[in-house]
């Protein structure tokens, strides 16, 4: 059977971290009030639970330490009552936190350089244990195949012998900790040819011995279970550990919008896996803020923007909730769930399997500012974007490499050949500087990176959005030579650096107008080159007018892009995929405005925006323009392979489907 068909669209995610100070654990669970539930959340999934956080487990087990407030089976009833009215429910087993598991075996932690216990949260001194425990404070447990490792296998075994249907296994907290020195992993290095006090040694220790883990829980699950998935959480869909992605059967971007991420978290990851082979899910929760919060709620409209934008970036959608220790569903979480899941089904046809419709592709840097800058920069201005893999460039009209990439002499070659084909590049600030030198002949000599604290940008050309007069960048411009190409705009320094020896007012020192013109922004062919890194600049201080110059550069060489989107401002996102097998394009376009609220980043008014002007470049002959959710035809014009056409109201979501 084929994994990938296995993969739910629309999901919940279970918790039950229950302290065994509670009695009465599951005395209210019943079947009917559970399927209940799941009807009215629209659920084809439910992530349910077989040990938490506490290393309570809530099934009979010879290895674990079940629930002492618990008398029967919750987790099977669960998997039961799921399963009777057609419904997965892949099981959770934590791994990287086991409270009770921590207090018993200490020697089962794992330990910093400094050889204290490494934790997520300041733990207290001991003696000082009835002061308010921090928020998500736990111990980490090491994984690397020492005796907690053997524990979680000897659990995984005992579950997949125990149900013989099961769906799938989820573990939890697999890859927040870099290294681990305790004994166990010390001994382990010294036998690898490993030097233990290294802390490089150490995390190239801690990646060969998650990989084993991984490794050997799916041989677990495999000998019992041939067709389950398996996912390692918390860090298995982190773009930037690419060594773990191999290990699981899909992803699931774990993301709370409203106090651990952001809304714009989900693109930038949702693209990183759109060609990745396997299925994806975005992650979030019912809660106002954050994981394993009773009695907070957000809006269920709040709910369907944030499915809808999933379903959008081609990913299925995962909703975070927690039981309470009494086995009753919250019946109000489900109404919400299903509102959002509701609407989910309907667009479902009109936003997956396509491939995506998109004229720019993003190398991905170490520097996570960087990328996350440019993703919202391209967000905001409408315009999707893929992730180079494989040095793909050729799939794309442009391609934006950010700061710090450095390619090698295969992706180098690649990008030559892509450029000298008419293909177009966005670099900027240190982006292919290797060894204080370009990688690629553009006609720009780098000479350094920036000298003062601060500077200022200027364009030579007069625009109406833009201050014509010199624009503070706090993350300055690495210098440069022009040796062939024209300059757009130039860059000049403050009078001195801001120290506690020479400063200037309150922040930054103004420009000095004398000072040397450096350039800016360089334009030689199809090769853009900005000194500043704006995008980071964009991510650290969101100044709408370094999004501006960012643009101003992009477009030099981004002449037409393939969907331009008027009407729905920059908090507008919108989505293409081409559905050859239906003979369609479909668009998909979203609006709603996050607002700071205390510490919280929210939804609550959803407000329509209204005649939204969209133009689309086809090579296909348009015959028919419509909304599908309300079957209302709209009228385009059709010329020289470019469609026009306006969508009358957006209130929240719409897909719009271009029949060819």
């Amino acid at each position: 059977m084929d994994i990938n068909n296995r993969i739910p669209l629309m999901q919940t995610h279970l918790d039950f971290h229950t302290s065994p100070d509670v009695a009465g654990i599951g005395s209210k669970f019943s079947k009917e009030n559970f399927q209940k539930a799941l009807k009215l959340g629209n659920l084809d999934s439910i992530t349910v639970f077989a040990k938490c956080h506490h290393s309570m487990c809530y099934y009979p087990t010879e290895v674990g330490t079940m629930h002492p407030g618990l008398d029967f089976d919750l987790t099977g009833a669960m998997i039961d009552a799921a399963h009777e009215i057609g419904v997965r429910a892949p099981v959770y087993i934590t791994a990287g936190w086991s409270h009770y598991d921590s207090m018993m075996h200490p020697e089962w932690r794992s330990v910093s350089k400094d050889g204290s216990y490494t934790s997520n949260e300041c733990m207290p001194v001991e003696g000082d244990r009835d002061t308010f425990k921090p928020n998500y404070s736990w111990y980490m447990m090491c994984l690397n195949d020492g005796e907690y490792a053997q524990h979680i296998y000897e659990i995984t075994e005992e579950i997949c012998k125990r149900y013989k249907v099961l769906d799938g296994l989820f573990y939890d907290i697999c890859f927040m900790e870099e290294a681990c020195f305790c004994p166990t992993c010390k001994k382990g290095m010294k036998e690898m040819g490993l030097d233990p006090e290294s802390e490089a040694d150490a995390k190239k220790y801690l990646i060969i011995k998650r990989q084993s883990f991984m490794t050997k829980c799916t041989d677990i699950l495999r000998k019992y279970h041939p067709d389950a998935t398996i996912y390692f959480n918390s860090g298995g869909a982190d773009p930037y550990k690419p060594e773990y992605h191999d290990y699981s059967t899909h992803f699931e971007m774990e993301d709370l919008p409203t106090s651990e991420g952001d809304y714009n978290k989900i693109s930038l990851r949702a693209r990183y896996f759109t060609n990745s082979g396997k299925k994806y899910i975005g992650m979030t929760g019912k809660f106002h803020l954050a994981w394993g919060e009773f009695g907070g709620f957000k809006p269920k409209e709040a709910l369907k923007f944030e499915v809808a934008v999933m379903a959008m970036y081609g990913a299925g959608a995962s909703i975070g909730d927690h039981m309470h220790p009494d086995g009753e569903m919250e019946l109000e979480t489900y109404r919400n769930i299903g509102f959002a899941y509701d609407y989910l089904k309907k667009i479902a046809p009109y936003c997956y399997g396509g491939k995506t419709v998109c004229d720019i592709g993003l190398c991905l840097s170490d520097d996570r500012e960087a990328n996350s800058g440019i993703s919202n920069i391209l967000l905001e201005n409408q315009l999707d974007y893929g992730i180079i893999k494989d040095n793909n460039f050729s799939d794309y009209k442009l391609v934006i490499i950010p700061d710090g990439v450095v390619l090698d002499d295969a992706g180098l070659n690649a990008l030559n050949t892509y450029i000298a084909n008419g293909g177009k590049l966005v670099l900027m600030a240190d982006s292919l500087v290797e060894n204080g030198e370009f990688q690629l002949d553009f006609g720009v000599k780098y000479k350094a990176g920036a000298e003062y604290d601060c500077d200022y940008i200027t364009l030579r050309e007069k625009r109406d959005n833009i201050p014509d007069a010199p624009m503070l960048n706090l993350v300055p411009a690495h210098r440069t030579e022009v040796l062939a190409g024209e300059v757009y705009a130039d860059f000049i320094t403050p009078y001195f650096n801001r120290t506690f020896n020479r400063f200037f007012g309150h922040k930054n020192t103004p420009h000095n107008k004398d000072s040397e013109r450096m350039p800016a922004i360089v334009k030689n062919g199809n090769v853009v080159y900005m000194a500043h890194s704006l995008a980071k600049s964009y991510a650290r201080h969101g100044s709408v007018y370094h999004k501006r110059y960012f643009m101003y550069a992009l477009n030099l060489v981004l002449d037409t892009p393939t969907i331009e989107v008027s009407g729905i401002g920059a908090e507008g996102r919108c989505t293409a995929i081409n559905q050859t097998d239906n003979n369609r394009y479909c668009i998909n376009l979203a609006y709603a405005a996050p607002v700071k609220r205390g510490e919280a980043t929210i939804i609550e008014d959803i407000m329509p925006v209204y005649n939204i002007a969209v133009k689309m470049r086809a090579d296909k002959e348009i015959k028919r323009v419509y909304l599908p959710l309300t079957d209302e035809e709209l009228a385009f014009d059709s010329a020289d392979g470019e469609v026009t056409f306006t969508v009358p109201k957006l209130e929240c979501h719409t897909s719009i489907v271009l029949e060819y």
